[in-house]
């Protein structure tokens, strides 16, 4: 049984969770309610809980001042919000939970079962708070937080050179030719960075557009850090087109 404490100033937010929680997630029990970051911050340490359903805009201080000044962090965060798409798309490159109002019970059930997961296999998942926190800060997050085995680990978008699929997972390489396994598939990968304008060079690698230093007739990508790779003839139109909306976007 997972041990929840909701922090939520909203009293009809608070009773619509406990009742979803209640129907749909009975591995999940309520331990206690907090009205403010304040008030969170007082129980928690008492209480030791799980997971926190973490509202962000509260009286008195936001959601963030509570992680940030929370002593006690061995749980999972699950945040609550109503937050434009920007800050979603923080949350996403943070691989952080989160659940917009009004709650829906597919969501809920999917957010409670990657925080079971990353339980049973004791992944640290800390950074990953670090990583939302600079990444609110800016309308466009550029720090993007990957699984590295039982850990996660936040890099910078802007020092990556290119994103190549393993058997198991994929590495990130750098513009300085340093490499990191990661966990993580390349679909996934393309699936967060959408918008961040990274494209398919091949089967196997994503390429930064901003890296890019020309394109040559034969699909040869030099990369303005030195490094070259290769795009395959399906994917080759599709990675100029892509290169020159980035280019006209930029001037």
């Amino acid at each position: 049984m997972l041990k929840a404490l909701i922090v939520d100033d909203e009293i009809a937010s608070v009773r619509t969770l406990e009742l979803l929680l209640s129907q749909f997630a009975r591995d999940v029990e309520v331990v206690d309610v907090a009205r403010s970051s304040v008030e969170a911050l007082s129980k928690v340490d008492h209480i030791r809980p799980d997971i926190v359903f973490l509202d962000i805009e509260m009286p008195g201080g936001t959601g963030f001042d509570f992680l940030e000044n929370c002593a006690y962090r061995d749980f999972d965060v699950i945040f609550i919000t109503a937050y434009e798409y920007y800050a979603v798309k923080a949350f996403k490159f943070s691989a952080i939970d989160y659940l917009l109002k009004p709650i829906e019970v597919e969501e809920l059930q999917a957010a409670l079962a990657r925080v079971a997961k990353r339980r049973s296999s004791n992944f640290d998942g800390r950074k990953r708070y670090y990583a939302l926190f600079e990444n609110l800060k800016s309308i466009l997050p550029s720090k993007l937080v990957v699984a590295v085995g039982n850990r996660s680990e936040f890099i910078d978008l802007k020092s990556v050179a290119y994103f190549e699929q393993h058997q198991k997972g994929a590495s990130v390489v750098y513009t300085d030719g340093s490499k990191l396994g990661i966990d993580n598939s390349l679909v996934s990968l393309e699936e967060v960075l959408d918008s961040k304008n990274f494209a398919r060079a091949n089967s196997v690698q994503l390429v930064s557009l901003e890296q890019i230093k020309r394109i040559g007739r034969s699909g040869t990508v030099d990369l303005r850090c030195n490094i070259s790779i290769t795009a395959s003839p399906e994917f080759l139109s599709s990675l100029m087109e892509q290169l020159e909306m980035y280019i006209n976007q930029k001037q």
